[in-house]
């Protein structure tokens, strides 16, 4: 297997689930990117929170393994911040910060996993196929919409929408996996109440974003370009 993420084709590279290192130790990062293109992960290193953020952007990861102490801050802010844009990505906690406090506040941000360094390969690389598997396998909780509350709710969680946000999300969810325009979600959510931009549209996409972000469904609103948005449910 090729050690090195150049010498991969492109093909290979696309079927690979893309894994955000966040760690700036260069040792600690070199070993794990090493061992993780190994186990078929395709790994973008991230050595601040700023280049993690700029990647998470980009990228789009499937995982994320990410060190609490970077020279710019703490890995939990940054967790919290992913977890409100959206993203339902396994995150593994990986850090020399062991009491159950520190444990507490990662989970608390979001984090699906807590490794202590000093730690074993061997071990990280068991849990993230674990947090893998539960992310893919079994059957699957459904996102469902609760018109009486203005809810949406996925395995026992829920979070509650503003009447503005309420007709978009169920425009979205009526047509799940195809294109909604931006014309169509101004009617539902605006009616005949005058002049509405397009960027009104946005802004209150992005809430809905950041609300299925703290739902963790795996849902996602995508962007389809010059059309409008679209709907993904997961499983």
């Amino acid at each position: 297997m090729p050690s090195d993420e150049s010498e991969r084709s492109p093909a290979a590279r696309r079927a690979e689930p893309t894994l955000l290192l966040v760690e700036d130790d260069t040792g600690i990062g070199r070993m794990l990117e090493r061992g993780l293109l190994a186990e078929g992960y395709r790994v973008r290193w991230a050595r601040d929170l700023r280049e993690a953020a700029e990647i998470a952007r980009a990228e789009t990861p499937d995982l994320v393994v990410l060190d609490r102490m970077l020279p710019d801050g703490d890995g939990a802010a940054f967790c919290a911040a992913f977890r409100r844009s959206g993203s339902s990505a396994p995150v593994l906690m990986l850090t020399a910060r062991e009491t159950l406090e520190d444990k507490l506040r990662g989970f608390d941000a979001g984090a699906d996993d807590y490794l202590t360094k000093p730690f074993e390969f061997d071990e990280l690389a068991a849990r993230l196929a674990v947090l893998r598997r539960r992310g893919h396998g079994g059957v699957a909780p459904s996102l469902t919409l609760e018109p009486a509350l203005r809810e949406v709710r996925f395995a026992g969680r829920a979070v509650r929408l503003t009447p503005r946000e309420w007709p978009l999300m169920a425009h979205l969810h009526a047509n799940a996996g195809a294109p909604v325009t931006r014309d169509a979600l101004i009617a539902d959510a605006w009616g005949l109440e005058g002049q509405v931009t397009e960027n009104s549209v946005d802004v209150y996409v992005g809430y809905l974003r950041r609300k299925l972000g703290e739902l963790r469904c795996g849902a996602r609103i995508e962007t389809v370009r010059g059309v409008g948005f679209m709907l993904v449910l997961v499983g």
